[in-house]
This record gives C-alpha cells, structure tokens and sequence, in this order.
C-alpha cells in the first residue's frame, strides 16, 4: 500500500500496525516449516500466532466482521486458506518475480485470507430475553 493512503485516510494507525503483525504472522509461520528446527509443536504454535494477528487484523477493520462470531474458538477454526495465503504473500516477495505489485497482491490476498477465517468461525448463540416466571422479584407467585 502506498505510503500516501495511510495519510489520506486510506488505512488507520490501528489497522496498519496489525496489517504489519499479520505479514510477521505469515513470515513466522512461512520460516518455521522448514530447517532443523522445524518441530510439529513449534508449526502449532506458529498456526495459532497467525490465526491470532488474523483476528486482530480483522478486528482492527472497520465494519461488523466479527458481529456475533465466537472468537475464543480461534484455535479451533479451519485455517489452511489462511496458511495457504501466508505461504504465498511470504512467496511473493522473494525471487525471480518478485516485486512490488506480487508482494502487493500476495498482501491482498493475507488480508482476505484473514477476513474469510474470521467470518467463517462459528457464530455465536443469540442472547434469548428472560423468562419474566423465572425472574427474581417478578411479583409472582
């Protein structure tokens, strides 16, 4: 994103900064499936951390994305879009093709990635109004 649209009203402070955590999420989990140190629990782990700068990623936006999603059920939403798209966008900005229109699109593609895990946690229960015979101090009897 040019540096101009953060200024001209294109994009928050607040928005920014978890954009920018959510491009070190994807770099994070990217780096952490190879070498010697790659470890199943550490993969996990990275996959919960991405899964996490998604929601606040999301819950930085504004709009009503997270409008009745349960978001303590984050580590247990289906996430592969997500990793796919980290994969990707960390991808994009490195070799022959790279540049700044891949690393853009690959970005684009992070932040909807993020948006759709969001939106596809499960919804949550809708509060039903009291039973006025089972309230305290009602008056009945």
């Amino acid at each position: 994103m040019p540096s101009h649209a953060r200024t001209s009203g294109g994009d928050s402070q607040a928005s920014g900064r978890a954009r920018q955590r959510l491009k070190l999420g994807a770099i994070g989990y990217f780096n952490v499936r190879h070498g010697v140190d790659a470890d199943v629990d550490v993969v996990r782990a990275a996959v919960l951390f991405l899964r996490q700068m998604a929601v606040e990623y999301v819950g930085s936006l504004p709009g009503t994305h997270f409008k009745n999603r349960r978001l303590d059920l984050y580590a247990q939403g289906d996430s592969e879009m997500l990793q796919l798209a980290a994969i990707a966008y960390v991808g994009a900005r490195h070799g022959i093709d790279a540049d700044v229109g891949m690393a853009r699109e690959g970005l684009v593609l992070l932040c909807q990635a993020a948006i759709d895990f969001v939106e596809s946690l499960p919804a949550a229960e809708p509060k039903r109004p009291a039973d006025p015979q089972h309230q305290i101090g009602n008056g009945a009897r």
